[in-house]
């Protein structure tokens, strides 16, 4: 399973994915987050979101994984 982003709307969301996918989640991807409660989610699941939207709606989800993807593309 390959991906870029995966992005997270919703405590359920992680929850969903994280029983698809048998608790695994896409080696490389960046983890991206609506909002702080499913941020905690996905901390008690055991991963560390690399993105928190600041806007918690899908808005500001997009604008969260954006800015992810410009700072890493200034990093290199």
């Amino acid at each position: 399973m390959d991906a870029d982003y995966v992005t997270f709307t919703s405590s359920s969301t992680v929850k969903n994915f994280l029983e698809v996918t048998g608790g695994r989640m896409p080696e490389r991807a960046r983890l991206v987050s609506i909002g702080p409660v499913t941020s905690a989610t996905l901390r008690e699941a055991g991963f560390e979101p690399d993105a928190e939207a600041g806007r918690h709606d899908p808005e500001g989800l997009v604008e969260a994984l954006l800015a992810d993807a410009r700072d890493l593309a200034d990093r290199d």
